[in-house]
């Protein structure tokens, strides 16, 4: 988005000059393992088809 802005603002820009030098300045990490997210999108994709189907949650 930024780029855009700044490629908006200043239409002259080469697309290199308007890209950001640098990479990002903080990388998050899951908090859960996989296992865990793989039991939680279990359990939640219960619930949707169940409730779609009119069942109990």
């Amino acid at each position: 988005v930024g780029t855009l802005a700044r490629l908006g603002a200043n239409p002259s820009l080469a697309l290199a000059e308007a890209l950001p030098g640098a990479g990002p300045t903080t990388v998050y990490e899951p908090g859960i393992t996989a296992d865990e997210a793989t039991e939680r999108r279990t359990r939640f994709r219960g619930a949707v088809t169940a409730l779609l189907a009119g069942g109990p949650a």
